[in-house]
C-alpha cells in the first residue's frame, strides 16, 4: 500500500499511529445482496428467547421479572429459591416449547448492606414459602406463567447440589483470574492502524488520515 500520510499520537505509555494510503482505484463496491426471508420452524417446534431479570435477597428470596416472548405481556413474581444458581442454564424445554434462556441475576446480602451503612430493605411482597412462588404482576392464572415457574423450580430442586458446585467453581475461577491479572498486568503496546479509503469514501475529503 502506498502511504499518503501518517499521524503518530504519543501518550505516556504507548503511541497510536494512523497511516492513510492512497485511495483505491477499484470499481465501486456493489450493494449487499438482499437477504432472504427466514423460514420459521414447524409449529410443533417453536423457539423462544426468555429473558429474565432477578434480584435475589440473601440467596433465598428472588424478585423475578420477564416478558412473555409471544404476547409481550410483562410479569413479575416472588420465588422462594435462589435464582443466581440458575445462571449456567442456557436453554430449557417448557411445555414442549424449546426455549433459550437468558438470566441476569444478582444477590443482595441485606445484613452486609446494613453494616456498610446502606439501609437496604426487601420491597414489600406477597408471602412466599420456601421453594414456592407468587405472581405479583400479570395474570396469576396464566397457564404459561405457572408452567414456566414450575419448570424452573423443578429444575432448581433436581440439580440444586450440582448448581451450587458450579457456582462455587465460578467464584473460585473468577477470584483466581482476578488475582492473576493483578499480578500480571498487561503491558502497554503501540498500535498502528492502516486506512485505505475506497473510491467514494468520506475519508477522501479529509487530509492527514483523519
Amino acid at each position: 500500500m502506498i502511504v499518503k500520510a501518517s499521524i503518530v499520537t504519543p501518550s505516556q505509555s504507548r503511541s497510536i499511529t494512523l497511516i492513510r494510503g492512497v485511495a483505491s482505484t477499484l470499481p465501486d463496491i456493489p450493494p449487499p445482496p438482499v437477504s432472504k426471508p427466514s423460514v420459521p420452524g414447524r409449529e410443533s417446534e417453536p423457539h423462544y428467547l426468555i429473558s429474565i431479570g432477578a434480584s435475589v435477597y440473601d440467596h433465598s428470596l428472588s424478585h423475578v421479572k420477564w416478558t412473555n416472548p409471544e404476547t409481550q405481556e410483562s410479569f413479575e413474581a416472588w420465588c422462594g429459591w435462589d435464582f443466581t444458581l440458575l445462571s449456567p442454564m442456557p436453554q430449557i424445554e417448557i411445555a414442549k416449547k424449546f426455549s433459550y434462556f437468558y438470566l441476569s441475576a444478582s444477590n443482595i446480602e441485606t445484613a452486609a448492606e446494613r453494616r456498610a451503612g446502606r439501609n437496604t430493605e426487601i420491597p414489600s411482597h406477597p408471602e412466599v414459602i420456601a421453594d414456592g412462588f407468587a405472581i405479583s404482576k400479570g395474570d396469576a392464572s396464566n397457564a404459561d406463567v405457572q408452567i414456566l415457574l414450575t419448570t424452573l423450580r423443578d429444575y432448581y430442586l433436581k440439580h440444586k447440589e450440582r448448581l451450587i458446585l458450579i457456582k462455587k467453581a465460578q467464584a473460585e475461577y473468577q477470584a483466581a483470574a482476578a488475582a492473576w491479572h493483578k499480578a500480571n498486568p498487561p503491558k502497554p503496546e503501540n498500535h498502528t492502524y492502516w486506512l485505505k479509503p475506497h473510491r467514494g469514501s468520506r475519508y477522501l475529503t479529509k487530509e492527514g488520515g483523519q
